[in-house]
């Protein structure tokens, strides 16, 4: 009777590094996969942003009138 017991047990264990391991592996691949979305969708508004972003400086620092600024910011954002 008591081999069934320390059969249970180490079964019982097993079990429970089992379901451990598992649930490191799960939130594992859900860090992974957010990060990875979350650093795409940041790579793609920057390519995006950038040329409005530069646009902006060269108006701020007074490299361009308002017609400028205007005729170049429709091009960039139609």
């Amino acid at each position: 009777m008591m081999d069934g017991m320390m059969m249970d047990r180490s079964m019982m264990f097993m079990m429970c590094i089992m379901m451990f391991i598992g649930t490191i592996v799960v939130i594992l691949i859900l860090g992974t996969t957010v990060y990875v979305v979350v650093r795409l969708l940041m790579m793609k508004s920057r390519v995006v942003d950038r040329p409005l972003m530069i646009l902006k400086e060269r108006y701020v620092k007074g490299e361009m009138n308002d017609d400028e600024y205007l005729r170049m910011r429709k091009v960039i954002n139609p």
